[in-house]
């Protein structure tokens, strides 16, 4: 927005106001846009875990098991690929087109300490799901309570 004031009508103080109070408000704006859940995360992800493994579901729709580069390094996994939409049209054009192209990377740090060399990896309906075995020193440990009489 322009606004137009007159040199006889310009108080330095009002505007520093109006100024502090602009900077202000488009910080509030951006500070709710990053709490928003799933804003601007892509894939977005679901971590679960059993005594055995741990299990990563990624929403990742229209591509296949081969565009993916899956790895996990000490306690972070990573997901890499490359999305192609709207291969395909013909003598066309699109009217709206809401799923994104192009590559993408997300990485997760994992809660626990896993074997990779077990790691699994599927792809059924869009979503991707990733079985990561934990290591031995991970699983949980059943620890005996003794009753001691007083």
């Amino acid at each position: 927005m322009v606004r137009v004031v007159r040199r006889d009508d310009w108080e330095p103080t009002a505007e520093a106001v109006r100024m502090q109070r602009e900077m202000s408000r488009s910080e509030r704006t951006r500070a709710r846009s990053r709490r928003q859940p799933g804003a601007r995360v892509f894939p977005a992800i679901v971590v679960s875990a059993t005594d055995e493994k741990l299990v990563i579901r990624a929403e990742i729709p229209g591509m296949v098991l081969s565009d993916f580069d899956i790895t996990v390094s000490g306690d972070m996994l990573t997901i890499l690929g490359t999305r192609v939409t709207g291969q395909g049209l013909e003598d066309g054009w699109y009217h709206r087109r809401e799923r994104a192209s192009g590559g993408f990377s997300r990485a997760v740090r994992l809660p626990a300490e896993v074997d990779g060399d077990r790691a699994e990896a599927t792809y059924v309906a869009g979503v991707l799901k990733i079985s990561l075995p934990l290591q031995e020193a991970a699983k949980p440990k059943h620890i005996p309570v003794q009753v001691v009489e007083a």
